[in-house]
């Protein structure tokens, strides 16, 4: 399949779309002589980090809002412009309770002010080589993509375990790891985000929004109206488990009481946004 924009004109190409012209030329093709190959691709994830509606993750005193999280106010999926709106009214309860906190904090001796434990470290979690991104872009292209069933899904996971385990042996071959930078961290994120995705893919058998399964074409209410839930354990393996209902999981730190005015008033700011009406679209990952 091919896209057709020879029509546009060299000069068009060059005022309206400067950035796609750099980047198709940089692999080779001309959008203004010759067409462009397309693929089918789905440029976002479903779900996110589990966060309350204060923001708060599983994990004490980390907090996510906007694309990263998964709030449950907008369903199971990332349409359009709503994480925007979401980083816009969240952003507010993180600040807010990141104030609160901060106060009762101040009011309570220091010996009683409870800190987060830091994660044990790893001798085997090198960070991956900035090169490494185009091999797990290749590996979740052809095994994860639009269309995946579990035999891609499977060679996908063994696939990005090797990555991991080829670190890890040059690591203890070496001493070292890559060199910390923006790009080594991207890539070594992408590895973990990647893994989470298609291990969450090979344990959701169905096929449901933008989850195809090939194997498995029928969507099943009966077995998966429900979320998973992937947990990084300390060692680096991922701990993959399925709710017991459609209802969202709790975080871990539980939801402060609040009275319904207070509530409604909350959510009135900023009066854009209309977060009550998509809290109820709650569909399941």
């Amino acid at each position: 399949m091919y896209l057709d924009a020879r029509h546009f004109g060299a000069e068009m190409w060059a005022r309206r779309f400067p950035t796609i012209l750099a980047a198709c030329r940089a692999h080779g093709i001309d959008p203004v002589t010759e067409p462009i190959p397309v693929a089918p691709a789905a440029h976002y994830a479903s779900g996110g980090v589990r966060t309350d509606l204060r923001g708060r993750t599983t994990v004490p005193g980390l907090y996510a809002c906007g694309e990263v999280a998964c709030t449950g106010v907008h369903g199971a999926n990332r349409l359009a412009s709503n994480s925007l709106l979401e980083g816009l009214v969240f952003a507010e309860r993180i600040a807010e309770d990141i104030t609160a906190r901060a106060e009762s904090a101040g009011r309570e001796r220091p010996a009683e002010r409870t800190r987060p434990s830091a994660p044990a470290a790893s001798g085997d979690a090198p960070l991956l080589a900035s090169e490494a991104r185009y091999e797990i872009q290749h590996i979740m292209t052809h095994g994860a993509g639009v269309l995946r069933s579990a035999e891609s899904l499977a060679r996908a996971a063994d696939r990005l375990e090797r990555v991991q385990d080829e670190a890890v042996a040059q690591l203890r071959r070496d001493g070292k790891t890559a060199e910390p930078g923006v790009e080594t961290w991207e890539a070594t994120n992408l590895h973990l985000v990647s893994r989470v995705l298609v291990a969450a893919a090979l344990r959701r058998e169905e096929t449901r929004g933008c989850h195809w399964r090939e194997d498995r074409p029928e969507r099943d209410d009966a077995a998966w109206r429900r979320h998973l839930l992937v947990t990084l354990r300390p060692d680096g393996t991922l701990d993959v488990r399925s709710t017991d209902s459609e209802a969202f999981p709790p975080t871990t730190t539980p939801e402060p009481r609040r009275s319904p005015a207070r509530e409604q008033q909350h959510f009135r700011r900023p009066p854009a946004t209309r977060v009550p009406a998509a809290a109820a679209d709650r569909r399941p990952r």
